[in-house]
């Protein structure tokens, strides 16, 4: 089964977004202790368009990962401890919508959105 989620009005495929999270999967789908130096280089790569996007796009971005942790298995724990692991600056508990108000918004691409292939 793959997931794929559309950006509407984004620059940002969240293909890219979630090709970037897949070597997460073994962090935050499966058993894996700590995440792999993959994992973190994907996801701060991740962080980084994100900080360096316009509102739109860090919008697209938080819903395409907003989507993800509800299509697939994700451990919440884990999800949030990403961040720390990663040295992420996104913030996992960022309300997407607030996104369209704010100037500035600190999302921790709540890395449990990703398109992989289950």
């Amino acid at each position: 089964m793959s997931l794929c989620f559309v950006l509407a009005n984004s620059d940002v495929p969240c293909a890219d977004v979630m090709s970037n999270l897949y070597p997460c999967q073994g962090f935050l789908m499966k058993g894996d202790k700590s995440p792999t130096v993959a994992c973190c280089s994907g996801a701060q790569t991740v962080d980084k368009q994100f900080q360096e996007s316009d509102k739109p796009d860090r919008e697209a971005i938080c819903l395409c990962l907003s989507n993800a942790v509800k299509k697939l298995h994700i451990d919440p724990m884990k999800a949030g401890i990403l961040p720390i692991l990663c040295n992420l600056t996104m913030d996992p508990n960022v309300d997407c919508s607030e996104l369209r108000l704010l100037p500035i918004c600190s999302v921790l691409f709540y890395i449990t959105h990703f398109s992989f292939y289950i």
